[in-house]
């Protein structure tokens, strides 16, 4: 058996026996990071199993999310409401943001609950102005294995650096919920020469074209998704997904190499989450500007266009 699987199955099987299992997120040397994994007895309904509530904690304590402490909220005085992303950190571009609710009572995971009205605003100080973001402001079951952790997205278009930006949401389970009033929260900048978002006007409506987690695309052949997002008539409100359907023909180059291209590339084409995906092969290491041609349902060119168009996402792989 391999060492990771095994290590798997006495944790899992220690799980099913009802003993506490503990963690270290941080060095081993300090105890204030040990977290425990609670398992609530089998008649509390509200609460994950040993399976499920042992997926949720190895999801939520693998390293690479962490806690955006400021988002926390309780809700009725008997649950409370964590929110984690990336490193607990947010930045220029596509975030997802992932909550799980747990009970105060045993610290089990519960199974349902919602968050809506997710809501990030930046007010730029010089200016005396706020606007919002492209934004999915519903949280949506994160995977069908563990019900406890649920996943949303923003994709912030500048950093903090002109002013601040603030984050609320509504949370509820049970019939009960509440509005976690806006918060302030620090969005970075990418490092520079990157760009993962981009936007594009149609007449007079503005889009975004949100490249979504460029970080884990590899050297050779990647599904690339992405969303496109419409901004409304009251730039205070979230960026919801745009209601038109596009064709997104991608022409990656390299500008450091000659703008030299790779082949076998396929459009993002609409899904049916309402996300846009495709082909993008990366034939080697470097940075990557992924030009982009936006064709309407009509087959009418809309932004963009074939080639080296001004249009496009920058990648460093």
């Amino acid at each position: 058996m391999k060492k990771g699987k095994g290590l798997y199955a006495i944790a899992f099987a220690s799980l099913l026996f009802g003993t506490t299992l503990s963690s270290c997120s941080g060095s081993s040397d300090d105890d204030n990071n040990i977290v425990p994994i609670i398992i609530p007895a089998n008649t509390d309904e509200e609460c994950c199993n040993a399976e499920e509530t042992f997926l949720a904690y190895a999801f939520l304590n693998n390293g690479y999310v962490k806690e955006i402490e400021q988002l926390r909220d309780t809700i009725d005085g008997k649950y409370e409401l964590r929110a984690y992303s990336a490193n607990g950190k947010l930045h220029v571009g596509y975030n997802e943001l992932f909550f799980a609710l747990t009970k105060l009572s045993n610290k089990g995971y519960v199974r349902d609950f919602s968050v809506t009205g997710i809501k990030p605003l930046m007010t730029m100080t010089a200016m005396g102005m706020t606007h919002s973001t492209p934004t999915q402001t519903e949280a949506v079951l994160h995977d069908a294995k563990f019900p406890a952790v649920r996943r949303a997205w923003v994709s912030f278009l500048m950093n903090s650096e002109n002013g601040y930006w603030e984050l609320s949401y509504t949370a509820s389970t049970n019939n009960k919920s509440i509005t976690h009033e806006p918060v302030k929260v620090t969005v970075d900048a990418l490092a520079d020469g990157q760009a993962w978002l981009k936007s594009f006007k149609v007449g007079t409506e503005t889009y975004y074209l949100s490249l979504v987690n460029p970080l884990d695309l590899q050297v050779g052949t990647n599904t690339v998704k992405a969303y496109v997002s419409k901004r409304g008539s009251d730039k205070s409100e979230p960026y919801e997904l745009a209601e038109e359907t596009f064709t997104i023909n991608i022409y990656p180059t390299m500008p450091d190499m000659g703008n030299h291209t790779s082949p076998d590339n396929q459009a993002l084409t609409r899904q049916a989450d309402g996300s846009y995906e495709g082909t993008l092969n990366l034939s080697m290491t470097g940075t990557w500007d992924i030009h982009l041609q936006v064709i309407d349902a009509a087959g009418n060119t809309v932004a963009g266009g074939e080639g080296l168009s001004d249009l496009y996402w920058t990648v460093t792989r």
